[in-house]
């Protein structure tokens, strides 16, 4: 038997996968989820942090079976899931309020990429945080686009980014942990 949390996740699921979505009935969602509108209030407050709450739980559960694999892989999972259940992912962007869930969710996709980089070595944590910031930029760019393109298109955008990030090890264990992007440009002497 599901949970509550898992419950609502379904029904929300379900509710935001309906293509012209406009707004949500909490109404129809506590039916649906077999929860009160009262519990749902005591829970969750308002509706950006139900959307918030299922959209981390779904994401953890998706990343969770592949942590041991590279950045680029993950993040190719993560966009290969955010594809199949695009419509799902575009209504939770629109129908968030501006600035409120995005920046929870950033925070949350940050402490995710960091505890990746911590277990692979040493790492600095504002360039970590920066590039961080682009690919959770790019990825909700991609998702408020109605995923139109190929995810693929979109890890070739960010290849070098990744790869940044997975070269954070190699940088900060050396003894003057001097970070230089030179190499990434054309030398044209």
């Amino acid at each position: 038997m599901l949970d509550e949390l898992q419950r609502v996740q379904v029904a929300l699921h379900d509710m935001l996968s309906q293509p012209d979505l406009k707004k949500i009935n909490i109404s129809k969602l506590c039916i649906e989820a077999g929860i009160r509108r009262r519990t749902f209030y005591l829970r969750y407050g308002k509706i950006n942090n139900c959307i918030e709450a299922c959209i981390l739980l779904e994401l953890k559960t998706e990343l969770r079976k592949n942590e041991k694999n590279s950045l680029r892989q993950i993040l190719n999972i993560l966009c290969s899931y955010i594809q199949k259940h695009k419509q799902y992912f575009y209504n939770a962007y629109n129908l968030s309020e501006e600035n409120c869930m995005c920046e929870k969710m950033r925070e949350h996709f940050f402490q995710y990429i960091r505890s990746y980089v911590y277990k692979r070595g040493s790492f600095s944590e504002l360039i970590l945080k920066q590039l961080t910031n682009i690919l959770y930029d790019r990825i909700c760019f991609w998702i408020s686009h109605g995923c139109n393109k190929s995810y693929s298109y979109l890890l070739e955008d960010l290849a070098i980014i990744i790869e940044l990030i997975d070269f954070q090890k190699h940088v900060c264990s050396h003894q003057y942990q001097v970070f230089n992007f030179s190499h990434y440009y054309l030398n044209c002497d």
